[in-house]
């Protein structure tokens, strides 16, 4: 879900979100709780920023990869986890949901190319490009 501030993402991720199947494992993974969800296979994950165990999201997502969710959720990506988050989505953790920060799903496009290259990791934009699920193959 992309929009602006205060838009409703996180309403329309927890609205989506209670549709997922009660015997579905749901990993979610945020900064600070914002999640409303009340299936009963859920692993809440939390940075917890500012304390002595906080983890950075990044390091979540790699952790919640590994505990075999049927979904996985983070928050918001902000920053260098959205890599991790389309590494999850294209390999084979289908129904992963996010909310990002843009004004239009192609300024959510271009966004996501930009976090993803905050993970530190040099990466040509089309390589960017044809990890993201759903993405035109043939735009540039």
């Amino acid at each position: 879900m992309s929009g602006g501030s205060s838009s409703g993402k996180t309403t329309l991720l927890n609205g989506l979100a209670s549709c997922i199947a009660g015997d579905e494992r749901i990993v979610t993974i945020e900064e600070a709780a914002e999640l409303r969800l009340q299936q009963d296979h859920i692993c809440r994950l939390e940075s917890l920023p500012g304390s002595e165990r906080a983890v950075s999201l990044r390091q979540l997502v790699r952790h919640a990869v590994r505990m075999r969710p049927d979904r996985l959720i983070v928050g918001e990506v902000r920053g260098g986890e959205a890599l991790d988050m389309l590494q999850a989505m294209n390999t084979g953790h289908e129904g992963a949901m996010t909310t990002i920060h843009a004004n239009s799903p192609r300024d959510a496009l271009a966004r996501l190319e930009t976090l993803v290259l905050m993970a530190g990791i040099e990466l040509p934009v089309r390589a960017i490009r044809q990890q993201i699920p759903g993405r035109d193959r043939r735009q540039g």
